[in-house]
This record gives structure tokens, C-alpha cells and sequence, in this order.
């Protein structure tokens, strides 16, 4: 239930940014969703790459912005979980990382800034029926 309610939020997020992109500050919506589901649950990679490469064409009009650095997350996190264990610091750090082209290739920090803020939250919400009570 979690992909087509994300995948229509991000699908929603583009359609913000493109229309409201000169009239305000406002953070990357796709960018932050899709990336939320990818932290939330190792699996989700499956079907949020697929959705990453298309918020890339259609917001940069080219797919290495987010796309190559997204491709590299599910990697990464499942070595740092296998030698860490599932932890929320390297969730953290790989967030910065996978938002990091934003700002890189011409966000504004307020706009970087509040994507890191929507991906935490919406990360939150998306985690939050698969924590197991202590």
C-alpha cells in the first residue's frame, strides 16, 4: 500500500515544482518522498530508482542529478546494516548524501534545507507501521 500512495504523492511533488517553481521557496516534494521510501525499507529501491530516474527527466531534463547517487543508496544501506546493524545514523547520513545534488546543481540551501525537513518527516510516517515495539 505504501508505493502507490508515495509514488502519487512524488508524481504530485513534480507537478508542484514545475508549476510553482519561479513563484516560491519550496522543497524538492518528489525528491524527498522517494527518498523517504527508500530509507524506510530496504526493499523499496525496486520501485522508487524507476521513480527517481523520472523525477530527474522531468524536473532536470537529464538523469544524473538524483538518479546516480539514489542508485548508490540501497547499496550502501544494506552494507551499513549488515555491519552496523539497522540504525538511524547512517539513514541520516545517507540522506544528506542522496539530497546533497540538489544543492549541488543549483538548489538554494532554504530549498535544500526544507527538502531534508519534508524527507524526514515523510520518512517518519513511512516507517512508522514497520517499527517493532521494545
Amino acid at each position: 500500500m505504501t508505493a502507490p500512495f508515495v509514488l502519487l504523492l512524488s508524481l504530485l511533488g513534480i507537478m508542484l515544482n514545475l508549476s510553482l517553481s519561479g513563484l516560491v521557496v519550496q522543497p524538492d516534494w518528489s525528491a524527498a518522498m522517494l527518498l523517504a521510501a527508500m530509507l524506510a525499507q530496504r526493499g523499496n529501491w525496486v520501485w522508487a530508482l524507476p521513480a527517481f530516474w523520472i523525477h530527474d527527466l522531468a524536473l532536470h531534463w537529464s538523469f544524473l542529478i538524483c538518479f546516480p547517487v539514489a542508485a548508490v543508496i540501497p547499496f550502501l544501506l544494506a552494507k551499513a546494516d549488515e555491519h552496523l546493524g539497522p540504525g538511524l545514523p547512517q539513514r541520516i547520513l545517507l540522506m544528506f548524501a542522496g539530497l546533497f545534488p540538489l544543492l549541488w546543481f543549483g538548489w538554494s540551501f532554504a530549498q535544500w534545507l526544507l527538502t531534508m525537513m519534508v524527507c524526514a518527516v515523510a520518512w517518519y510516517f513511512i516507517a512508522s507501521p514497520h517499527v517493532k515495539p521494545v
